[in-house]
């Protein structure tokens, strides 16, 4: 009797590796239930019984790229739908598209019908592959202006299946690309749709849209309401993250790696572009009137804040974030003066709306939010609204109720920090030259939850408004040493505060380098007004900018308060010695573990000679009591660190020694 396949449970059972030439294998045990029935003499009625087999299966774990090509099949020729999309979303870190084409065509032509059945089935699965990449990856097939990838598979189907509607869809597609660049599909850099056209996020050097020939008049930003501007930006936002290439989130492509991010990753390149556009676009209504009163100043943050909030409840935390990190850049909160006539009730939603992004815990507040209402159709946030403010602003508020129903659009700086944090702490290759495959299956289970966020996103419907783009594309930008002599026009430094910004950088803006990725050597550097901003390398001994009131306030430049880096509390176990002496480090987001034991040799004066080889050492982390997490001598420390513990503190000890119990008593350093 057939196993009852959809009844079936899976129980781990155990697991081992078996190495099979060229590939190792997880191999696991599946518990497979089916029903039994049988009937008795006397009457017709059935007596069902469980019974239950074992079937035992192999999950490549690392292989060269012929055995992982192996494993998109079943052992009866189908494909393995789960494998087969993890394969295709990850693939380009060890393969080319023209090489995985290639590959293909020689395995469907070396089946060669010696077994007819089996032998079809497995053909028309490589078809399968094939037409499932060509759907869901099209731009791997967009390489102007040759067109190699895809010239490969036209020639390829032309042989074998010259009347097969996969090769008119390749014929279609390369006849497109060669007229148009197939320019629907893609994602300009440096652009957003906005109304009849393309116009540029930064530098903003167009006319604004027309009609009829004739250039909307100039639109300023008091003359556009609240859900306008909340509405538009979401557009803008939702259209972009739609677009986005989830591939090139992953950190093979996008860390430092990758030099020319821009034409790598455009469609990542082009979500931070409007990030930044937005950033600088705070900052710039704020400053851009010298003369206005303090009290009218206030107004134009209220205004932004409402707009946050506004962000908040259409579920755009993209813009969220990048409004909150305008009013926190340096240019902008230094003003103590402005923000003193911000009232009472509008400081409080800022402060509830900036939490939200809160670097503690991994960023535990944003992703619990997320979790939360990503995929939800309505949000579960209330609007609140300033007694002080007027009733016009009350009347901005009047909607239509259906149009809570709104999409999702998460910030991607987060799922871009995840990814980078996977690909430091996991190596490309086994020790033996194997593609480790572990660590693409990880990958993927962040890439699924950008292509769930994708779905969310298109449940947005808002059509573009004329005047936002118009003020948007002509809205005058500053550069970072603008922004900052305006700032200090509006209100001139103290003594200690030009004291301070002769050791720490004067940054004009947070974005997605420093708030997620500038551990990844990539920066965006401030527009000019003629050539808006541009992506390229940070240099390793620039300043890092100041990214949060914390750091601004207490005018910490230590880096405790950055995402790149935070301090711990490390000592040295000497054999012996009674006593624990502490000492406070910075940890980078670039240190492994063996630079942190020579770090910390050199800090207690342990010279790491003969004597004291740091690979004689370990490093672990006292998570708890009487448990430690130690790494291995090649880990990233910062990100193989636990964060959720509440105790930093790490112990550099010889290898072959145990913890002493009284390392554990000691209290967590403030």
């Amino acid at each position: 009797m057939n196993p009852a396949e959809n009844n079936s449970s899976l129980q781990f059972l155990k697991e081992f590796e078996t190495p099979e030439h060229d590939a190792v294998y997880n191999v696991y045990l599946k518990k497979l239930s089916y029903n039994a029935s049988r009937a008795t003499k006397s009457d017709d009625i059935g007596v069902a019984s469980v019974n239950f087999k074992t079937k035992e299966l192999k999950v490549i774990k690392a292989g060269t790229l012929d055995r992982l090509l192996d494993s998109l099949f079943l052992e009866g020729g189908e494909i393995d739908g789960t494998y087969v999309r993890i394969f295709l979303a990850t693939f380009r870190s060890f393969c080319t598209p023209k090489t995985l084409t290639e590959k293909l065509a020689q395995m469907y032509e070396d089946y060669d019908g010696s077994e007819k059945a089996r032998s079809a089935t497995f053909q028309q699965s490589i078809i399968s592959v094939l037409s499932i990449w060509l759907d869901l990856y099209l731009q791997d097939f967009n390489e102007p202006p040759s067109y190699p990838c895809l010239q490969a598979l036209r020639s390829f189907l032309k042989k074998n299946l010259p009347n097969s509607d996969l090769f008119n869809r390749v014929q279609h597609r390369f006849s497109k690309f060669c007229t148009d660049d197939d320019s629907d599909d893609g994602v300009c850099v440096d652009s957003v749709d906005c109304a009849d056209g393309r116009y540029v996020v930064h530098g903003r050097t167009l006319p604004s849209p027309s009609k009829h020939g004739e250039l909307i008049e100039s639109v300023e930003f008091s003359q556009l309401n609240i859900r306008t501007i909340a509405e538009q930006l979401t557009r803008i936002d939702a259209d972009l993250f739609i677009k986005l290439e989830a591939h090139q989130c992953l950190g093979s492509t996008w860390n430092q790696r990758s030099k020319d991010k821009a034409n790598e990753c455009p469609t990542v390149a082009a979500t931070i572009s409007m990030f930044n556009s937005v950033i600088f676009t705070v900052i710039s209504t704020i400053l851009k009137d010298i003369d206005l009163k303090a009290s009218k100043r206030a107004r134009v943050i209220e205004k932004w804040i409402y707009i946050a909030q506004e962000l908040r409840i259409l579920k755009n935390f993209s813009s969220l974030r990048a409004i909150i990190s305008g009013l926190q850049s340096s240019p902008i909160f230094r003003l103590k003066k402005l923000w003193a006539h911000v009232n009472k009730e509008m400081m409080e939603i800022y402060t509830d709306l900036a939490q939200i992004f809160s670097l503690e815990s991994n960023q535990i507040a944003s992703r619990e939010l997320l979790m939360k209402e990503g995929t939800a159709k309505v949000s579960t946030q209330t609007r609140r609204k300033s007694k002080t403010n007027g009733v016009s602003d009350a009347a901005m508020y009047r909607y239509d109720q259906s149009s809570l129903c709104c999409g999702t659009v998460p910030y991607l700086g987060t799922f871009l920090s995840d990814l980078t944090m996977v690909d430091s702490a996991f190596s490309d290759y086994t020790d033996s030259g194997l593609v480790n495959f572990e660590k693409h299956r990880k990958e993927f289970e962040i890439v699924a939850q950008i292509n769930l966020f994708q779905s969310a996103a298109k449940m947005y419907q808002v059509e573009p408004h004329r005047r936002f783009c118009a003020w948007f594309n002509s809205m005058r930008v500053y550069t970072e040493d603008e922004s900052y002599a305006l700032s200090c026009e509006i209100e001139p430094p103290s003594t200690a505060e030009k004291n301070l910004q002769k050791t720490i950088s004067k940054t004009s803006v947070t974005s997605y380098a420093s708030l997620a990725l500038s551990y990844s050597n990539f920066s965006l550097k401030s527009p000019t007004p003629s050539d808006g901003v541009s992506i390229g390398s940070a240099s390793s001994d620039s300043a890092h900018p100041i990214t949060s009131q914390s750091s601004i306030s207490s005018g910490d430049s230590d880096g405790s308060h950055h995402p790149d880096r935070r301090v711990i509390k490390v000592t040295l176990l000497t054999p012996g010695s009674d006593d624990v002496n502490y000492k406070s480090m910075i940890l980078t987001n670039k240190d492994r573990s063996m630079a942190v034991i020579k770090r910390v040799l050199e800090k207690f004066h342990e010279d790491p000679g003969v004597n004291h080889d740091p690979s004689t050492f370990c490093l672990v982390q006292l998570t708890g009591k009487h448990r430690e997490l130690q790494f291995p001598s090649d880990a990233n420390v910062f990100y193989a660190m636990d964060t959720t513990s509440p105790n930093s503190t790490f112990l550099v000890k010889k290898t072959s020694e145990r913890t002493p119990k009284k390392m554990f008593k000691t209290k967590s350093f403030s």
